[in-house]
């Protein structure tokens, strides 16, 4: 199977928002019930993407089998604490890979590609933030050698 990694356009816009809808359907049903669905296609998610796409700290990568976009990535250059002596960061922010075409290589694809971004942008730290449960997901950032840092915790009142 012949997948291509590349930038997403503004044409792309569409489809990677159908993506990233998937992603907040499949969270919002097996680890965050407090996810806004409507987010994705409102004002905010809309310009969010918009600014992923067109800015030059936003990379929004995505994969395409068959002329058919089958996986997204979508990170960029974030603000770091001040109270803190880091070097230039990102975020990979979100990520969706149908499920039919999982375990095959794609997201480490679309990750590898952000990598290689964000060496280009001088970035000297990587960051990404997962639920807690999704373990699979976890284990594939641990397995490309993200550290464990922070812990956050919540409490509901």
């Amino acid at each position: 199977m012949k997948v291509v990694i590349k930038n997403a356009t503004i044409d792309d816009l569409q489809k990677v928002q159908e993506l990233n809808l998937k992603l907040f359907q499949k969270e919002y049903k097996e680890y965050d019930p407090l996810l806004n669905l409507k987010w994705t296609f409102g004002k905010e998610g809309t310009k969010y993407y918009k600014n992923r796409i067109l800015k030059d700290d936003g990379c929004v990568l995505i994969a395409i089998v068959k002329d058919e976009i089958v996986g997204y990535l979508c990170g960029g250059i974030k603000k770091a604490e001040v109270y803190r002596n880091l070097p230039i960061v990102a975020e990979l922010e979100n990520t969706l890979v149908l499920e039919k075409f999982r375990s095959r290589g794609i997201g480490k694809q679309l990750f590898d590609e952000f990598i290689k971004w964000c060496k280009n942008k001088k970035v000297g730290k990587v960051r990404v933030e997962a639920s807690a449960q999704n373990e699979r997901v976890i284990k594939f950032y641990r397995t490309n050698n993200f550290k464990d840092y922070t812990s956050v915790l919540e409490l509901d009142m």
